[in-house]
């Protein structure tokens, strides 16, 4: 039914100008006509947009009938050339709110392991009061806790809980994927100018491309490191890399950055970490010396809006 009524305006259109014997027009219009629907067919619109995008072409078709003026029928078509850019920011908006989505439930997972050791931290003190101190089983004992809670430590101290919840989300992804992941955070990410939704995109890249990378070469290391020196927040992150050929490397953070994941994949996370570094008037460097990938950024702290 809507993609019957998509073409009434269109119809109404060709027909009153052929009748106002404006060729010209009618082609013009025709062409417009198929360019829409064809995009309409391809693309998937909200139904409450291709409503109005009917009434105000009918609007358009009445005020060129009530001035006698066929040229106004083109407004048709500029209304229909505005859908992909509105789709354009609808898809973009889509896309945020699902990261935070996902983050949500990545700070969800973090509160229920903080929870999860509160309630343990008691039966381990039990155990370990009643234990032999001497013992290396003990030693070892004492080990493991102490690991384990430095571990959540490491990730929830003094982090937002949209960043301590990613950063907690792919420490456990390395761990499962046998990669030894390590933060060294001397200053927050948190107090980066980046937004949230700019800042979890920026941390997920640089740790999924550096985590794909050191369980490629086989329980490889990655650490992030984050400082401030001089009003310039320097974000870097290490990894160990097999080796890289040099198309992908002459290609890495740009434009027509290649991805070492496929043939199927496009390099869209270089891609984005560059984007918000540029936004942001940072400058990106990266080198690779003995299957050691080395990514370092230099971000203004320097507030803006975002994108």
């Amino acid at each position: 039914m809507e993609w019957f009524l998509l073409w009434i305006p269109w119809i109404l259109a060709v027909g009153w100008t052929l009748w106002m014997k404006s060729m010209i027009i009618s082609i013009i219009v025709l062409l417009g006509a198929i360019y829409q629907l064809f995009l309409i067919k391809k693309d998937s619109f909200p139904v409450a947009w291709k409503r109005i995008t009917i009434i105000v072409q009918l609007c358009w078709l009445a005020a060129a009938i009530f001035t006698g003026n066929p040229v106004l029928t083109i407004g048709l078509i500029i209304q229909g050339i505005t859908l992909p850019f509105f789709n354009l920011a609808l898809r973009n908006e889509k896309r945020k709110i699902a990261e935070l989505s996902k983050n949500y439930e990545h700070q969800t997972t973090l509160l229920y392991e903080l929870r999860k050791q509160r309630h343990d931290l008691q039966k381990h003190m039990a155990a370990l009061l009643h234990a032999d101190n001497s013992s290396d089983q003990t030693a070892q004992y004492r080990n493991e806790i102490q690991s384990r809670f430095t571990q959540i430590d490491q990730v929830a101290r003094s982090e937002s809980n949209v960043v301590a919840g990613a950063l907690y989300a792919h420490y456990v992804e390395a761990l499962k994927r046998g990669v030894k992941l390590d933060y060294h955070l001397q200053q927050t990410l948190s107090s980066t100018p980046l937004s949230d939704y700019e800042l979890i995109a920026f941390i997920g890249n640089i740790l999924e491309n550096a985590i794909d990378a050191a369980a490629a070469f086989g329980q490889g290391t990655v650490s992030l490191i984050s400082r401030k020196q001089s009003g310039i927040w320097i974000i870097s992150c290490q990894n160990d890399t097999l080796p890289l050929g040099n198309d992908i490397i002459d290609r890495l953070y740009t434009s027509k950055s290649k991805s070492t994941k496929g043939d199927h994949h496009e390099g869209l996370g270089t891609q984005e970490i560059r984007r918000i570094v540029k936004h942001y008037k940072g400058t990106l460097d990266f080198s690779v010396i003995d299957q050691q990938f080395t990514l370092k950024i230099k971000i203004p702290d320097v507030r803006q809006d975002s994108v």
